[in-house]
Parts: structure tokens; C-alpha cells; sequence
């Protein structure tokens, strides 16, 4: 991970976490895990518990502090934070549709696995820059205070 800013440090770390299930999704069966299921209904039902515990407040923080912040970095970040939020509503629709399919195939779950790995990319390889060259020393210091708050310890809260 390249060096963050402490503002964006939290929602980098559960980034980590997230990257972790987007390579488990992708791998499928073939992960030499102890803790991951080879059935595919398993892996979709252990995927929509990480979106319902995890990955819905990771979203909803991002919506609510980040995203309106990297808007202040310039049109270019703006233009990045409409396609997360397209991304993260889609991400949405395909946890309730694979958690409800009782066929849930391997393919769908790759490529999940692969929209998330892709999603989480963007964000610290595109939009965190962008933030971080774009805001105001002030901007970035009232986004980590707000972002802590949220968080309590400023660590993440997301572990996988």
C-alpha cells in the first residue's frame, strides 16, 4: 500500500480486507485455505454475511465522508466517484442476487471477485492520489477527523 495519508488510512486498511475475498471469490475452489468453502452457495452465503457485517458500513462511510470530499479534488476525482457509486450499487444488486440463487455458479462469483478487486484499485491507485494532491491540508485534516470519528480508533473496522 503507498504511503496515505492518515485521513484515508482507515478505508485503506478495510481496502486490505476486501482485497483478501475479492482474490478468494476469484480463486474459487482452488484457494488452499482452511477457511474457505469449496461450494459456491457456501462462498455466496459467506459473502453476503461479509457485505451485510462489513462491507455495507465500509460503502456507506465512503458515501457519506470520502466520496463528497474527493468531489473537492477536482473533476476528474468527481467523474471517478460517479463510477464508484455505480460500482458500489452494483455491487449491491449481485450480493442479494448470488445470495439468493440456490445455482450460484463459480463464474459469478469470480466475477464478483473481480469487480471488487478492480473497484478497490481504482480507489487507491486513482482517487486517493487525486485527494491527496488536490485537497487542502484543512480539507484532508476535517476528512481524518470526521473518518475517526466514525471509526472510534481510526483503525478500520473491517477484518476478515
Amino acid at each position: 500500500m503507498a504511503k496515505r495519508h492518515p485521513a484515508l488510512i482507515p478505508v485503506a486498511r478495510e481496502h486490505h480486507e476486501c482485497l483478501i475475498l475479492a482474490q478468494r471469490l476469484m480463486r474459487g475452489a482452488r484457494v488452499p485455505d482452511g477457511d474457505w468453502p469449496r461450494d459456491p452457495v457456501q462462498q455466496a452465503a459467506m459473502l453476503a454475511e461479509f457485505f451485510k457485517r462489513h462491507l455495507r458500513q465500509h460503502f456507506a462511510i465512503e458515501e457519506a465522508l470520502v466520496f463528497p470530499a474527493a468531489c473537492s479534488a477536482g473533476s476528474e476525482a468527481g467523474a471517478l466517484v460517479l463510477q464508484l457509486l455505480d460500482e458500489h450499487r452494483d455491487m449491491e444488486s449481485r450480493v442479494e442476487q448470488l445470495a439468493a440463487n440456490p445455482q450460484v455458479m463459480a463464474t459469478e462469483l469470480a466475477a464478483f471477485g473481480e469487480l471488487l478487486n478492480a473497484h478497490i484499485r481504482l480507489e487507491d491507485r486513482q482517487l486517493f492520489p487525486l485527494m491527496e494532491a488536490g485537497m487542502s491540508a484543512d480539507a484532508l485534516l476535517e476528512l481524518q477527523r470526521r473518518i475517526e470519528s466514525h471509526y472510534g480508533d481510526g483503525q478500520g473496522l473491517v477484518r476478515f
